[in-house]
């Protein structure tokens, strides 16, 4: 359903600046162990890495679906 790289688009787009989603970035190496701006290939599409990343940005109050839902009605 989710790759790594369709999340770090849509953060990028809710916060509108490459330095926020640096700092977002940080935050989810320390807490996953998996980068968004530069995923290692074997986590782009492992539903883990995706798992783990999805789980800790709610955590952070980022809610994926929610997000996404909001930009499809915008289309």
């Amino acid at each position: 359903m989710r790759d790594l790289r369709r999340i770090r688009a849509l953060l990028l787009r809710t916060l509108a600046d490459e330095g926020k989603l640096s700092i977002v970035s940080a935050r989810l190496i320390l807490r996953t162990g998996v980068s968004l701006t530069d995923p290692r290939p074997e986590q782009v599409y492992a539903p883990a890495a995706v798992a783990k990343v999805t789980s800790a940005l709610a955590e952070m109050g980022f809610d994926l679906d929610a997000l996404s839902a909001a930009e499809e009605r915008m289309r």
